[in-house]
């Protein structure tokens, strides 16, 4: 466990109050993000929630705009160049310490952890989520500001791939032979189970066959709006089913929730893997023997 953090350099979580005191002592080496995105269905935007209210100094980073425009896949990731372009634009450098936060009122912690781990896939490992996201620095009582998306002076970016965080569709088949990775969904049980329907127009719901579902708001607490306590966290995995002595992969609908497993394993000292293309992606291309579907949206 000693060795894994110093490998990561930082917590994986800041608090609010952690970042109000780093600010205010004007830490040069701080970059605050706001990550927020929301699904298909919902009527909210990022961008605009980003101009509406934001922590000073913040600046946007959109999800779908930083990814793959080649493949008809929502959000996948980008290559390495054109993610040290997209950030080295929002005046990050491979030296700053990096937090991002949600603005989302539901969750507090939604999409930031999708922007953690596609740092931390680039080499960037100084990268923080602020646990409870805008609505907890807002509850402290701490200051925002309004207005169009300044534009930050650019910065020279080195993106650095790191592959063993990331699974791809052929190794998801081959592990779907072998059964080396826990494979963990992070989906609600009744997308998961196929008694309800996918966000996204045209997808069956279900699960890949094996898989072991984590819905990702297990792993919060709904009384604080924060990430739920390690001893918690631990309980959810294991309840689940998961043997958290053999490795694990993540999966979601598109690669977002999924993120907050491997967040969540991250603070029980495991590094897990996200499937970018998630069940958007094997629902479409996998064999239809290694799916157990359900209702169709």
């Amino acid at each position: 466990l000693f060795v894994f953090w110093c490998a990561r350099m930082v917590s994986p979580f800041v608090s609010a109050t952690w970042l109000r005191h780093r600010l205010l002592d004007g830490l040069k080496n701080l970059r605050v993000v706001d990550g927020t995105w929301y699904g298909p269905s919902s009527k909210n935007n990022g961008k605009k929630e980003f101009e509406r209210q934001r922590i000073e100094g913040a600046v946007f980073f959109d999800i779908d705009e930083a990814s793959d425009k080649k493949t008809d896949l929502p959000h996948m990731l980008p290559s390495p160049d054109e993610f040290a372009e997209y950030v080295g634009k929002l005046g990050i450098s491979n030296n700053h310490h990096v937090i991002v936060y949600d603005n989302n009122l539901e969750y507090g912690v939604f999409s930031s952890p999708r922007v953690w781990w596609t740092f931390r896939v680039f080499g960037h490992n100084d990268i923080s989520v602020l646990d409870g996201g805008l609505p907890k620095w807002v509850s402290h009582g701490y200051p925002t500001v309004s207005g169009p998306n300044p534009i930050p002076t650019p910065l020279p970016y080195k993106a650095t791939h790191q592959p063993q965080l990331v699974r791809t569709m052929h190794q998801m088949l081959d592990n779907f032979n072998t059964h080396a990775e826990q494979v963990i969904d992070a989906r609600g049980q009744g997308r998961f189970d196929g008694t309800a329907p996918e966000p996204r127009a045209g997808l069956p719901s279900g699960h890949m066959i094996g898989a072991i579902n984590i819905p990702f708001s297990k792993l919060l607490s709904p009384e604080t709006g924060l990430m739920a306590p390690k001893h918690h966290i631990q309980e959810v995995f294991e309840k689940a089913g998961v043997d958290l002595n053999r490795p694990m992969v993540a999966s979601c609908g598109s690669g977002i929730t999924a993120c907050t497993l491997a967040l969540g394993a991250a603070i029980l000292g495991k590094e897990v893997p996200v499937y970018d293309g998630s069940w958007t992606e094997w629902t479409q291309k996998a064999p239809k023997d290694t799916c157990k579907f359900g209702i169709k949206s």
